[in-house]
């Protein structure tokens, strides 16, 4: 049986293999994240955002924009991608996904001598910011990789999609903003001051900016109609960003 299904797998391609496999971790991560928000999930209904394979794809694209802008490996860059996150749910994601790509892989028509890199940059590809002055990782791929998972919590498309998950569910409009203010105010900071390529880091302010400058006409509107926003947490950004006006 387990032949079989590797001649299966050789016979579809790898890429193929690999998304099936995003999509595969995506449904169960989703169905789990859904069902403890909402309560039962009917057999085959839809998940009403997947967020995960939305992330997964996103990553993928950004890390082949890079990649060509750096003319990296793109085979490995793209397997890398799409099982980046292919065991989100396990303790040490990074580390069992390493291991599952290697296996996924190896089953497939992928070249054989390039699953050792792939593996090696989804290991490295955890961690919201890295230390300060760390060096950028290595190879680029890893580090490409590790850029374009970050890219996607910056931008305006990062609040809709934060927006559009089970963590606000129940949420008013003024929970709604802090929830995603303060990811703004402790996080993205960091996260722009830890990208370790040049068109990364780039890519990264510019969204940055788009963050903050959305989050500020947001609370602008909110503060029309007399809404406390502050609540109990006391922010370093001032959050009165004009920057869209700069772009």
């Amino acid at each position: 049986m387990k032949d079989k299904m590797a001649n299966d797998n050789a016979q579809s391609g790898w890429r193929a293999v690999a998304i099936a496999a995003a999509q595969e971790q995506a449904a169960e991560e989703g169905r789990h994240t859904w069902q403890r928000c909402m309560g039962q999930l009917g057999e085959g209904e839809p998940l009403p955002f997947d967020y995960r394979f939305e992330h997964v794809a996103q990553v993928t694209a950004l890390a082949l924009r890079l990649g060509r802008l750096l003319e990296a490996d793109l085979e490995v860059i793209e397997a890398a991608g799409w099982l980046h996150d292919v065991r989100k749910e396990q303790p040490s994601h990074g580390t069992a996904g390493a291991a599952a790509a290697r296996a996924i892989l190896a089953a497939t028509d992928f070249p054989s001598a390039k699953i050792e890199a792939v593996a090696e940059a989804i290991r490295r590809h955890v961690g919201l910011y890295r230390e300060p002055g760390a060096p950028p990782l290595e190879p680029i791929e890893a580090a490409i990789l590790w850029d374009a998972d970050k890219l996607t919590k910056l931008g305006a498309q990062s609040i809709l999609i934060s927006l559009s998950t089970p963590h606000v569910f129940g949420k008013d409009m003024a929970e709604r903003w802090r929830y995603v203010a303060e990811f703004a105010d402790q996080v993205l900071g960091r996260t722009v001051e830890s990208m370790n390529t040049i068109p990364g880091r780039k890519m990264a302010e510019r969204r940055y900016r788009s963050t903050l400058a959305l989050l500020s006409l947001w609370a602008r509107e909110m503060r029309e109609t007399g809404v406390d926003l502050q609540g109990e947490h006391t922010f370093e950004i001032p959050f009165d960003y004009d920057g869209l006006s700069q772009e």
